[in-house]
């Protein structure tokens, strides 16, 4: 049988939930405030699908509503919730990946047939939200006359940002650099997956 020891809940955790605060502007919340008993593996959270994982943390909670829709925070660590089991009757058990997110900005388009029923793509408002970097690829391109350096990344987002294929993504993280949207992964009921690249000469 499973046993807590209550004095064991002395993490102070932060509940937080992703909300539109206006249109198009998307943050992480604060909704509540929990104790729970936080364990660092060594072990690798995968909590992308396609990228490399991160840090993996165990946390034991009291029961509550909470879902993989939100996340948590632990002083000034975001923790992307990825699994949640039931531990005994009273507790579950959260696995999370130790990330942090950077601010994004995208602008997407509408595609529409126009005259000669060519395609016209239209940019739609930009939206702003946090999303999370992990890496995919880095891949040097040695031409003739020049070479081009390609960094490709997996960016990591709530299931309420939609991306499409050809929108751009600027990262606000170290030097803004914006980044064509080339593979989505959207299957997952909880979160979106994009594949990203800037090229560069170098």
């Amino acid at each position: 049988m499973n046993y807590v020891d209550a004095g064991s809940l002395d993490k102070r955790l932060v509940l937080l939930s992703f909300q539109e605060d206006s249109p198009g502007d998307w943050h992480w919340v604060e909704t509540g405030l929990l104790w729970g008993d936080l364990t660092l593996s060594g072990k690798k959270n995968l909590f992308s699908s396609v990228g490399i994982g991160a840090r993996d943390a165990e946390i034991i909670l009291r029961k509550r509503p909470i879902t993989l829709h939100q996340a948590l925070r632990w002083g000034q660590q975001h923790l992307f919730l990825t699994e949640l089991t039931d531990y005994d009757r009273m507790h579950l058990t959260a696995r999370a990946a130790l990330v942090t997110p950077v601010a994004c900005s995208a602008i997407r388009y509408q595609s529409s047939l126009g005259p000669g029923n060519r395609p016209v793509r239209t940019p739609l408002e930009p939206v702003t939200f946090p999303g999370v970097l992990t890496e995919k690829y880095t891949g040097y391109d040695r031409q003739d006359t020049h070479a081009q350096a390609e960094t490709r990344l997996v960016l990591v987002v709530p299931k309420a940002i939609e991306l499409m294929e050809g929108d751009l993504v600027t990262v606000m993280a170290g030097q803004p650099a914006e980044y064509n949207v080339q593979i989505r992964h959207v299957l997952d009921p909880y979160k979106n997956e994009y594949e990203i690249a800037w090229r560069r000469d170098v």
